[in-house]
């Protein structure tokens, strides 16, 4: 979706980080005043503006928006941000015809946004395509000065995969980043509270995008010199990206971060920490891929690290996802040791989290075993640390876990309602592997329990389309779930 908005629309930047950014990036600033100046009026220019975040970005807009030389220009600002845009043209003649041309004011559009159509990685964006076909359109339809705000990856993307239209520019404005700006971005992403897997969706894209720009700040470009604090930074960003990917079943990104972390950390033994949660991490999407051998590889080369530098907290971990993998090839005996182990450790250790989810996967054992009393009183004892401490994916899983029981026992309105409350969390968070499995349960107890087939059709149509798009082997299992279903339905 695009927004075109005016100025007080958008949240004020205060007067000093205005101030702050412009006295720190005064020569560019400057530049960026006597390029709009020049540029005649109903003409057709192109300039950029460069900085990585987008508070800068705001501050240096309204800066210029405020600066008593820009009294007689009119200054539009067009929002871009779908990454599935392709013609930005197209976008462009639809809010065109909505500004309000002030009289005897120089008309100044300034485009902000399609960085995420750009996208960091990959050969020839198909919107950059489009900027080469579409080139000669732009004086044309748009004759006026344009300003693209854009990150500085974007900016070389666009000079590479867009030559031609590239040729248009006349100006590229290099703003750089403060040091309080890279500071509140860790203090908001690697150093907040709250683990990015737990946040809503809006917040768990705020906190990638704020990512991604660090990203940005900490690799090496431009002449930049990367320091050893820098590198240690730029591999904790790959890190928080990689699980944030994760957390949203997107594994292929996901790995691509933590290869490239891994490929940092190397045998650096200042980085042997980062090493081991990298591998740890690997060893997750493996597992969540349907690959447990080369799981269980990586996890026992983060095992061996976490042991050697004395990481009791990371041990526990290893050891309980171990315990997941074990228990899911039959190996009871061999899952439970490996919980009890974990369990442990976090019980020592005062790790609630660690331990809410260990009681959760020890009452899944139970459950199988039929033991159904002893798996709902740890389901509830799990449920209740995590609600404690704000754990809301692991407050879906156990939700879920606990309707599939009571589904078994035959209590269906209270498997339904605790299916619902799952799903509702997982909605919230984005995790749309769970929403997937959520929606294949319901859509299976509305059919066989409540003759519902409409509703639950609704629910398994859903399902599969989220698997698919995974490219889960799931979706053939919830393919003949759905045959069977119109089948009983007389479909």
């Amino acid at each position: 979706m695009l927004s075109n908005k005016p100025l007080d629309q958008f949240k004020e930047i205060p007067e000093i980080d205005r101030q702050r950014i412009v006295e720190f990036n005064q020569e560019s600033f400057d530049q960026l005043l006597t390029f709009v100046d020049i540029v005649p009026d109903n003409a057709f220019d192109l300039g950029f503006i460069q900085s990585n975040f987008a508070k800068d970005r705001d501050a240096i807009i309204q800066a210029l928006i405020n600066h008593p030389d820009c009294q007689d220009m009119q200054f539009e600002i067009w929002d871009f941000p779908d990454s599935d845009m392709r013609f930005l043209m197209d976008e462009i003649l639809k809010v065109l015809p909505t500004v309000e041309v002030q009289a005897d004011k120089k008309l100044i559009f300034i485009v902000r946004g399609v960085e995420n159509a750009i996208g960091m990685t990959g050969e020839y964006p198909p919107m950059l395509v489009d900027f080469n076909w579409v080139r000669d359109a732009y004086p044309v339809k748009v004759p006026h000065l344009m300003l693209f705000c854009l990150p500085d990856y974007a900016i070389t993307r666009v000079a590479n995969f867009a030559p031609d239209f590239w040729a248009w520019n006349s100006g590229t404005f290099v703003f750089k980043t403060p040091a309080n700006t890279r500071d509140d971005a860790i203090s908001q992403t690697l150093d907040a509270r709250k683990g990015i897997s737990n946040c809503e969706v809006p917040e768990k894209q705020e906190r990638i995008d704020l990512l991604k720009r660090l990203l940005i700040e900490y690799t090496p470009s431009n002449g930049r010199e990367q320091t050893h604090e820098d590198l240690k930074t730029r591999i904790r960003v790959l890190n928080d990206l990689a699980i944030a990917y994760r957390s949203r079943s997107e594994y292929s990104t996901a790995t691509y971060y933590l290869k490239q972390a891994l490929d940092l950390v190397k045998d650096d033994e200042d980085f042997i920490s980062l090493k081991a949660n990298t591998l740890y991490q690997l060893g997750w999407i493996q597992d969540d891929w349907g690959n447990p051998k080369e799981a269980i590889a990586f996890y026992q080369q983060s095992l061996e690290i976490y042991e050697k530098i004395g990481d009791v907290q990371g041990k526990a971990a290893t050891l309980h996802n171990l315990a997941i993998i074990y228990a899911n090839q039959g190996d009871v005996e061999k899952a439970i040791a490996f919980y009890q182990q974990s369990l442990e450790i976090y019980e020592k250790i005062g790790d609630v989290q660690g331990k809410a989810a260990t009681l959760h996967c020890l009452a899944g054992i139970y459950a199988n075993q039929g033991d159904v009393e002893k798996a709902i009183a740890f389901y509830q004892q799990s449920l209740e640390l995590k609600e404690k401490i704000g754990d809301v994916q692991g407050k879906a899983a156990s939700l879920h876990q606990l309707a599939g029981i009571y589904a078994n026992q035959g209590d269906v309105e209270k498997a339904i309602a605790f299916y619902q409350q799952s799903l509702e969390v997982e909605e919230k968070i984005g995790n749309v592997q769970g929403k997937a499995a959520s929606f294949a349960m319901l859509g299976q107890l509305l059919a066989d329990e409540k003759g519902d087939f409409d509703k639950a059709l609704n629910y398994l149509q859903q399902s599969l389309e989220i698997l698919q798009h995974l490219r889960s082997p799931d979706a053939e299992i919830v393919k003949e779930i759905i045959a069977d279903v119109q089948a009983g339905a007389g479909l």
